[in-house]
């Protein structure tokens, strides 16, 4: 990992989820990658006022969870297509997926 990286996962590991919860701690503490990536969906919809009801999967996104490999993300997209009904994926051909809150 060059420096620019090393950097750049360190200040991303001191966003925070709610108050003292850090995506580094998610990160490190929470074994499945589909909670982990529902908690930091999260914290990124809530950064903005008023808070958004979906949310671009880009890199930044799934570097923050810890998940690098293309077969995990689409491993962890399904179960969230098929076991979290407050969520669901929207596919995009060529482009980032979104992850979309439904609305209650």
């Amino acid at each position: 990992m060059n420096n620019a990286s090393a950097a750049q996962s360190s200040k991303r590991d001191a966003l925070f989820l709610k108050g003292p919860i850090t995506f580094g701690w998610i990160r490190q503490n929470i074994p499945d990658p589909t909670s982990r990536l529902i908690l930091v969906a999260e914290a990124f919809m809530n950064m903005h006022s008023p808070s958004l009801t979906a949310l671009e999967l880009s890199l930044k996104v799934w570097q923050c969870v810890g998940i690098d490999s293309p077969d995990q993300r689409a491993r962890v997209l399904n179960k969230i297509d098929q076991k979290c009904e407050g969520y669901r994926v929207e596919r995009r051909v060529g482009r980032s997926a979104l992850l979309l809150r439904n609305s209650l």
